[in-house]
């Protein structure tokens, strides 16, 4: 029995030795096998991998290229923030300098006003007191001249011209 067994294990051997025509058919069958395979199971295998791998680094490429591109925005955004962070900056600048600039302009303005204010004022009161003086002079004058023409009239005593001219100043201060 294991001559039998061995028999099958071994192949068909005979006692003449190898069977060249198996080896060959066995050959044949095989590299047609492998044909067949290739072309119907290998290829189209073969093909969908290399297109998957083509895909793959396709889009392994549009990534690292959407991440420079992403990259890229990001320097643009830094540099356009930065720049309108500047332009910001210089318009408050701007703002401060015309603000300081219409105060000063006011306050200059006021001063200005408050100074003619002043002025106007102090002409008018000049005037006033030019007035008061030219009626005192005025009242002083007609006092005089009554004074005059009172002691003119009669002649009086110390204590009389003394009353008169208290009675006469006091008259024209009513006035």
């Amino acid at each position: 029995m294991t001559a039998t067994t061995n028999m099958f294990v071994l192949g068909a051997a005979e006692a003449h030795g190898v069977q060249w025509g198996t080896i060959i058919v066995t050959a044949i069958t095989f590299l047609v096998l492998l044909g067949l395979l290739k072309k119907y199971a290998w290829g189209p295998l073969k093909e969908v991998m290399d297109k998957r791998e083509r895909d793959i680094n396709k889009d392994i490429d549009d990534a690292e290229q959407a991440k420079l591109n992403a990259q890229k925005l990001e320097e643009q955004n830094k540099q356009t923030l930065k720049e309108t962070q500047d332009e910001v900056h210089r318009m408050i600048e701007e703002a401060k300098v015309q603000a300081r600039q219409q105060h000063e302009e006011i306050i200059h303005e006021a001063n200005v006003r408050a100074n003619g204010m002043i002025e106007t004022a102090q002409n008018e009161i000049n005037s006033e007191k030019e007035r008061a003086i030219a009626d005192i002079n005025n009242q002083v004058s007609d006092l005089s001249v009554l004074i005059a023409s009172k002691v003119l009239q009669k002649e009086i005593s110390e204590q009389d011209q003394k009353a008169l001219v208290e009675k006469y100043i006091k008259e024209a201060g009513d006035k």
